[in-house]
């Protein structure tokens, strides 16, 4: 089940840095600046799991994807629910006082970086208690 949900998540951040607009446009949160880097990250840390030997490595590789694959995401759900139900989108996010887009990325960077400490010290505490 890993394995498939790998994939899909790889397949889906190549097509969402792949669309059109996000690469031939300045697009506002950072079609070209996020979008590629996203997807090719993805891609390694899939690409890891399926190399790995151990299962630590795997697990690990697991985890970093889809905490990274959900915190990418959720950062631009946002920005598109933003764009989506605000009539003034675009002073909000870009022009006030240094927007808040910056700070919106900044929110959930924080957050996947620490659910993902958390999940690779409860995998660390986990492979203590099985080796003791």
């Amino acid at each position: 089940m890993k394995k498939i949900i790998l994939i899909i998540s790889t397949f889906v951040a190549f097509y969402y840095c792949f669309r059109f607009g996000y690469i031939w446009t300045a697009y506002g949160h950072g079609g070209q600046l996020l979008g590629i880097p996203f997807a090719f990250i993805m891609l390694i840390a899939t690409a890891i799991f399926f190399i790995a030997k151990t299962k630590t490595v795997k697990d690990k590789a697991f985890i970093f994807s889809i905490v990274y694959f959900l915190t990418l995401s959720a950062f631009s759900v946002t920005i598109e629910f933003i764009r989506a139900t605000m009539k003034n989108y675009f002073d909000f996010l870009y022009l006030n006082p240094g927007g808040y887009v910056d700070k919106i990325f900044l929110v959930w960077l924080i957050a996947g970086i620490i659910v993902l400490f958390l999940l690779f010290r409860q995998i660390k505490t986990s492979q203590t208690t099985e080796n003791n």
